[in-house]
Order: C-alpha cells, then structure tokens, then sequence
C-alpha cells in the first residue's frame, strides 16, 4: 500500500514537472515574448482611468448617461436637429450635454413651480396640472429656444463681416498671395465666427483633407447661403481652372449689393415696426393732452 502511494506520487510529479517544462519552453518562444514585451510597453486601462480627472472618470459618464437616456424619449428627427443646431452655432455644447441641460431644465421648472404650489398650499385641480404641464414644456424648450437664437445672431455676425473679409480674400489674393494663405490672413485679421471656420478649415487642410471638402464644410457648418454660394464658386473656379482672383472680385461686389439691399430692406420695416409704440405710448398721450380739458369742462358742467 505505502509503496502504491509513493508510486502513483511520483508519476504524479513526474507529470507535473513534464508539463511544466512546456509550458516554460512555450513561454520561451520568440514570438511569445516579443508580444509579452510589447504588452509590458502599453498602458493598463485601470492606470488610465486613475489618472484621469473625478469629473472625467465618474461625474461625466453620469451626465452622459442621463442623456442618452433622455434621448431615446425624444424623437429621432428632433434629436438631428438638435445636433445640427449645435454645429450651426459653433458647438458650444456636446450633444450629451446639451440633452442634459434639456433633461435638468425640463425638471426645475415644474418643480419648481410644485414647490410653489406646496408652499402656498394650493390643491392640485385642472387649472394646475395645465400649468404644470406648461411650466414642463417651457423647461424642455428653454435651452432649444437658446440654441435657435443662439444660431441667428452667429449667422448674423458672419453676414456682418462677409463683405469686409471678401475684400481683405480679394486684395491678398491679387496681391500675390494663394488662397490659404489670404484665409490665414483673414482669420487673423477678422476675428469673429466666420475668422474661426476659415481657421478651423486651414486646420482640417493641414491635416490632409481636401481643400474642396474643407470648403464644402465651411458652408454646411455655417449654414448662411452667402457663404455656401462663395465656397461653391471657389471649389467650381478651381474644378475648371478659372481665375480666382476673378471669381473673388465678382463675389465681393455681390456680397457689397446684398448687403445694401438688406440694409434698405430692414429701413423699409421700420415703419411698421414703429406702429406698435405709437399705438401704445404717443396716441394715449395726444388723446390726454387733447380731449382731458375737455373732459373737465363737460364733468364740471354736468357737477353744476
């Protein structure tokens, strides 16, 4: 029995040890340890994450988590627009914090409003849960409303500076210089949005896209048809070898009328506009100052 046992412990040791020494020379293989030591040379996950800001590693996720969650109860269509929204007004927010931003704002408000109603002790009727649902929609909408005018006065401020920077494109242009380098100019020069899609163009061009997609992009980042229509007279005048300095000289006259014929446009609103305070403010005075001693001669004769 005892010499059974030391038996079935060597065999036992003995397959051990045989394994053991393949497993030691599969580890010895080349390609084995090339790739164990180019693992040795990239970062862990774990030590990744560590290094990275608490707001970055735990409270961001959070937020993007809420608004995903939040996006899946809107719309698809809506979310779109919301994302082309954002990049019409320069992107001041990421699309999950901008859907965050919906979530928290469409949750103060009526709560806030709640709150009100618990404070005075008022009971929850018809007219309340309208008013609720109201304050709800106004929460919701508040930041979409911001991002549209948000996108209005951008758009309003590149209309502005257009013809200027058309110029400045124009003399660099026919004073020698090439195309990108009367952009780096000009977004030196003329700071301002449509200064920052130039930049953000010769960026995009440095890093290897074509001059036709990073013109065809500043269009679609923008939004504004003046600006669509000058980059796609630039990318056509380069498709048939026309002169750039031509079709510049032709776009910037352009550019001078429209903005005229804006300019005359809004003077021609004017009138209109200023119906409205005459009505309110100017006709009540005139009507007080013309008919109120009348007033106290007719209450005086009838008191007598």
């Amino acid at each position: 029995m005892a010499l059974a046992t030391i038996a079935a412990l060597t065999a036992f040791l003995g397959v051990l040890m045989i394994t053991m020494s393949l497993v030691g020379r599969r580890r010895d293989n080349p390609l084995s340890a090339r790739v164990r030591s180019l693992a040795a040379y990239m970062p862990e996950e774990e030590d990744t994450d560590l290094t990275r800001p608490f707001a970055q590693r735990i409270v961001w996720p959070i937020f993007e988590g809420i608004a995903n969650a939040f996006a899946k109860l809107l719309p698809t269509t809506f979310v779109d627009r919301i994302r082309y929204l954002l990049t019409l007004a320069g992107n001041p927010f990421s699309l999950s914090g901008f859907l965050f931003l919906m979530a928290v704002t469409g949750l103060a408000v009526p709560g806030l409003f709640l709150s009100l109603m618990l404070l005075s002790g008022s009971d929850m009727g018809a007219l309340q849960i309208l008013g609720l649902l109201a304050f709800v929609a106004m929460g919701l909408y508040a930041p979409y409303f911001w991002l549209a005018s948000r996108v209005g006065r951008r758009q309003n401020e590149i209309l502005k500076s257009l013809p200027n920077a058309l110029d400045l494109i124009t003399t660099c242009v026919e004073a020698g210089l090439g195309l990108d380098s009367a952009f780096a100019k000009v977004a030196e020069r003329l700071p301002g949005p449509f200064g920052d899609e130039l930049a953000h163009a010769l960026r995009d061009m440095a890093l290897g896209r074509s001059r036709r997609d990073a013109l065809r992009e500043i269009g679609e980042r923008t939004g504004v048809p003046d600006v669509i229509t000058f980059m796609s007279s630039i990318i056509h005048a380069e498709t048939t070898g026309s002169s750039i300095g031509d079709v510049l000289r032709v776009q910037a006259d352009q550019m001078r009328i429209r903005r005229r014929q804006r300019v005359e446009q809004i003077a021609q609103k004017i009138p209109i506009w200023m119906t409205f305070p005459l009505v309110v403010f100017l006709l009540p005075s005139l009507f007080i100052a013309i008919l109120g001693p009348a007033a106290i001669q007719v209450l005086d004769n009838l008191s007598r």
